[in-house]
């Protein structure tokens, strides 16, 4: 599945033929990305991202998740998905990340946006989340950008390198779309 943004920008459903250019992305923005995905640190080859691919696909096909890349005139630049969806309550979570190469020009908030429109008008989604841990601030501030609620701080929800944080609690309700 494509999900076209504008003439640069797409997400790109996830597949095993991304995960050579997500592995390249991870490990040249190893240090930058670790801080936040703890899952950075297993990374060691491109079949760690087929692996990925394989159950996000599965996930997919049963209304579990839709993972994306984001591709910015045809290079992958970061990922983006709705995730934990729960179709009896319907609904999800919105996870991504970037390169730092490609952060500032408003990209992830666009791709955001874009899966916002995703969830609410083609899947029957009611409510989507975004959780940040309380440091992340760059995170912190698409759902800020975007207009949702800041619900408060679910404490030590998150374990991160051997110590639990904070985490941000932001959300979106269908009704609150425009």
């Amino acid at each position: 599945m494509i999900l076209q943004i504008n003439q640069d920008l797409t997400l790109e459903s996830l597949d095993r033929v991304h995960s050579s250019s997500i592995f390249q992305l991870v490990t040249e923005n190893k240090n930058y990305l670790s801080p936040w995905l703890p899952w950075v640190g297993l990374v060691r080859a491109p079949s760690f991202f087929d692996n990925y691919a394989d159950a996000s696909q599965l996930r997919s096909k049963h209304g579990g998740e839709f993972a994306f890349v984001i591709k910015e005139n045809d290079t992958v630049v970061g990922r983006i998905g709705i995730y934990k969806i729960d179709t009896q309550n319907h609904s999800g979570e919105i996870g991504y990340w970037i390169a730092p190469s490609s952060q500032g020009k408003g990209l992830i908030t666009q791709a955001t946006q874009r899966l916002l429109k995703f969830g609410f008008e083609e899947l029957p989604l009611n409510r989507i989340e975004i959780k940040c841990a309380i440091g992340n601030t760059k995170s912190q501030a698409v759902p800020e950008r975007l207009g949702f609620t800041k619900e408060g701080i679910s404490r030590q929800a998150e374990f991160l390198h051997g110590q639990y944080v904070d985490i941000v609690v932001y959300s979106k309700l269908k009704s609150e779309w425009v």
